[in-house]
């Protein structure tokens, strides 16, 4: 389901695969509890002379209690808890003992279990299917004196080595029912999980990208709004000169935004660079530019870097009394990566001493996210001389 909202189609169609696939994991493995509700009724129906017909009605009556038993466990075991109940566990192994007991013919009596232990060995952890693995081994040497048929030690030990070799088989099914189940559970709550991840991402680039936007927008508006305040009564032309600007950027910042809304917007380097050196201009700080002209980047690289630029210069205008702002690009050759470019931005005043992330707010750690992913690194600290340089190397 979605965080706020109604479950998508894409779940529905998870749930519904899920459901699909427990029925028939569920309908596979019952064929066991069919062979443990049959083996009485044979034994009653086909029984020699000699045998008592209580004895199988007996067994018939323990193994409806042990199929229910047996279903629990299974869905316990298929909802993904591999501890189960212990009364019901345990229960269901003295059902069974008591099952095979009461049946008189060797033959259906081992199968029994042996119908059991195909399903129960994986209801529980390996060390406890161990111990009752062998308890049930033995289980069935233990009935002789109880049954009324002459047993020949040889014919009958031919009859347990079956029983163990068909548990066997039936144990191979279901393991690989349930190894079946495993994959496909897996599989489709992977699949949730890596799109629940890919909107988490998204959500995380698109704060990104807002507060990128309205930081360095609302900064300017800011500096333009205070400058034409200034101006208001002593240079009404320039004032009102400004004031228009300061309408034309937040033009541009409503149509930033529904850019980004629509997931179509890119940052242009030249054009974010004239955008920012005009911004500090107004607000009274020298810009050097040095790199740009002829740097050829992807619009992929000219819009990390425009970026870049972009978070710098608002942490000018928010952190600083910046008099110079520096913005330089500088191709170089990184041993590890290729080539890569540069980008710095500098100014000669910052204010305070703390560190970059304690004044910068989440912008930078929004922009170290961004060049990461690109497999850039980010840096930024305070200047020997008071100043404050930002500074990225972005691959190309």
């Amino acid at each position: 389901m979605t965080e706020h909202g109604p479950p998508l189609a894409e779940d529905v169609r998870n749930d519904r695969k899920l459901r699909v696939a427990r029925l028939i994991i569920l309908g596979s493995l019952s064929f066991l509890l069919v062979v443990l509700l049959l083996l009485p009724l044979m034994e009653a129906t086909m029984g020699e002379e000699g045998f008592s017909l209580w004895r199988p009605l007996v067994a018939e009556a323990v193994a409806i209690p042990l199929s229910v038993a047996l279903v629990l466990l299974m869905r316990s075991r298929i909802d993904g808890r591999r501890n189960p109940d212990p009364w019901l566990y345990w229960g269901s192994v003295v059902l069974a003992v008591i099952g095979a007991a009461a049946l008189q013919n060797p033959l259906t009596s081992m199968f029994f279990l042996a119908a059991w232990w195909g399903l129960g060995v994986f209801m529980a952890p390996r060390r406890i299917g161990a111990a009752v693995t062998l308890g049930l081994l033995v289980a069935p040497w233990l009935f002789i004196p109880f049954s009324p048929m002459d047993i020949n030690p040889l014919a009958y030990l031919a009859v347990w080595t079956t029983a163990i070799v068909w548990s066997l088989i039936l144990a191979a099914g279901s393991l690989a029912s349930l190894w079946l189940w495993d994959i496909t559970n897996d599989a489709v709550r992977g699949q949730a999980a890596r799109a629940q991840l890919a909107v988490t991402e998204e959500r995380l680039r698109f704060a990104r990208d807002m507060h990128d936007l309205l930081g360095h927008s609302l900064s300017a508006l800011a500096v333009k709004a205070e400058l034409a305040g200034r101006l208001a009564e002593r240079a009404p032309d320039r004032a009102a000169a400004e004031m228009t600007e300061v309408h034309e950027l937040a033009r541009k910042a409503l149509q930033q935004v529904r850019t980004a809304v629509s997931g179509y917007r890119e940052v242009d380097l030249a054009g974010e660079v004239d955008a920012v050196g005009s911004v500090l201009a107004a607000n009274g700080t020298r810009v050097s530019v040095t790199g740009l002209d002829g740097l050829a980047l992807s619009p992929e690289r000219a819009s990390l870097a425009a970026w870049v630029v972009r978070e710098g210069v608002t942490n000018v205008l928010r952190h600083s009394d910046a008099t110079e702002c520096q913005i330089v690009f500088t191709p170089a050759r990184d041993t590890a990566v290729g080539r890569v470019l540069v980008v710095e931005v500098s100014n000669d005043q910052a204010r305070g001493d703390g560190a970059p992330e304690e004044s910068s707010g989440n912008g930078l750690a929004g922009l170290s996210e961004r060049v990461s992913m690109s497999g850039g690194t980010l840096s930024a600290a305070h200047t020997g001389d008071g100043g404050f340089l930002l500074r990225a190397v972005v691959p190309l």
